[in-house]
This record gives C-alpha cells, sequence and structure tokens, in this order.
C-alpha cells in the first residue's frame, strides 16, 4: 500500500506539471527527503524518515503559487513495553495531502527563496512493523503547515537546496489516547523548473537598413 501511494504522489505531480506548463505557466516539481522530528510521546518512534513532493505553479510573472503536496514518514523498531496497544515490533506511519500557496521573491537568480503555508489532511497509523497501514490502529485529522527553504539553480532547469516545514493542529486518537501528530521538518530538496517561456514575447526584429545611394547617381 505505501508503494501504490509513493506511486500516485509521483504520477500526480509530473501530471500536474505537465498540465500547468501550458498557456504562460511556470512551476516547479520538487522532491523532498529529509527527517520528521514529533513530540516526545511518541517515542521512541519519534524521528521516522520522510519522503515528499510538492508541485507549485501560477502564471510565470506571478510572484504567488499555488502549491500542492504530498508527504509520508514512517519508522519502525522493536519496543520494549505496550505503544499505543502494540507490542514487540511496532511501526507508525504518517500520510499527508496539502494544498497552499507559496512566494518567490525572487525570480531571476541562482538562489531562490521561498516561503509557504496552507492545509493539511494526514492519517497516522500503528500496527505491527511491516502492517501498520492496515493492522493496528489509525485515526485521520485536519491541520496547517508552514514552509521555507532555499533552492540553487542547476542549469537552466534543475533545482538543489534545503526545505523546512512545521505541521501544527492536529488532533487523532490511538488505542484511547488523545494525542497529536504535530512535527518539524527538515529536508534535501532536489527538482526540476518548467513553462515560462511562453509567456515571454519575442524581441521585435530589428529594421533593415535601406539601400544608400551613390554621390554620382549611378
Amino acid at each position: 500500500m505505501k508503494h501504490g501511494f509513493l506511486a500516485l504522489a509521483v504520477a500526480t505531480a509530473f501530471f500536474a506539471a505537465t498540465t500547468a506548463s501550458a498557456e504562460g505557466m511556470a512551476g516547479n516539481t520538487q522532491f523532498l527527503i529529509g527527517q520528521t522530528y514529533l513530540h516526545d510521546f511518541w517515542e521512541p518512534l519519534d524521528e521516522p524518515a520522510s519522503f515528499g513532493v510538492e508541485v507549485d505553479f501560477a502564471p510565470a510573472k506571478s510572484p504567488v503559487h499555488v502549491a500542492l503536496g504530498f508527504n509520508v514518514a514512517a519508522d519502525s523498531q522493536s519496543v520494549p513495553g505496550i505503544y499505543y496497544g502494540e507490542t514487540g515490533d511496532v511501526g507508525v506511519g504518517f500520510l499527508e495531502f496539502s494544498a497552499g500557496f507559496l512566494w518567490h521573491p525572487v525570480k531571476k537568480a541562482v538562489a531562490r527563496p521561498y516561503i509557504g503555508a496552507g492545509v493539511l489532511r494526514m492519517f497516522a497509523g500503528v500496527g505491527g512493523s511491516s502492517n501498520f497501514w492496515s493492522g493496528g490502529d489509525g485515526d485521520q485529522s485536519f491541520g496547517f503547515y508552514g514552509n521555507a527553504g532555499m533552492f540553487f539553480k542547476v542549469g537552466e532547469h534543475f533545482n538543489i537546496g534545503l526545505d523546512g516545514r512545521i505541521v501544527r493542529g492536529t488532533n487523532i486518537t490511538l488505542a484511547g489516547s488523545d494525542i497529536d501528530a504535530d512535527y518539524g521538518q527538515a529536508s534535501l530538496l532536489i527538482g526540476f523548473s518548467w513553462g515560462g517561456s511562453s509567456s515571454e514575447p519575442p524581441p521585435p526584429a530589428e529594421p533593415t537598413p535601406e539601400p544608400q545611394e551613390s554621390p554620382d547617381g549611378d
């Protein structure tokens, strides 16, 4: 099931980029690989690895982009006692879909900072280490996110940089315990930019110089 979600996210990212690149649109498709930091009541599974995809797009000259994102984080290990109703080898997983806006204040430079915010829907689960999505217990919640970072242009299209993200306002129930899945996250960003060329008008053609008449009248 995890692989299905990942394949769906990648396919959606490429479809959105291909569709939005028409009609003078421009944007970025960014892949995020990082670490998530949950609150202490998730210990010892409070620092799962994460993977995400974010697509942002807008008219080529606009600094404010629509942003659509997908993020998944997971961890597993053997726990000494009871962990939200599970014992032995336990896994946790978090699946998240988000929508919001990104502000790109710099459009023409090697270094491109950005800042964004939006809303999300999160699914959280605890279960056996290899089956935490469908086994054990799970819940879902709305929440809010903010993110900021900077990427550097490598050539005309490729991007590499760092991204920071925080999530607040989640509220889930696992094994009768009311907790949250709020987190901070730091990620390496690798992606590409696309579109924009159709919004730039071609330069005007230079006038053809008129032939000069000979002073002898020939």
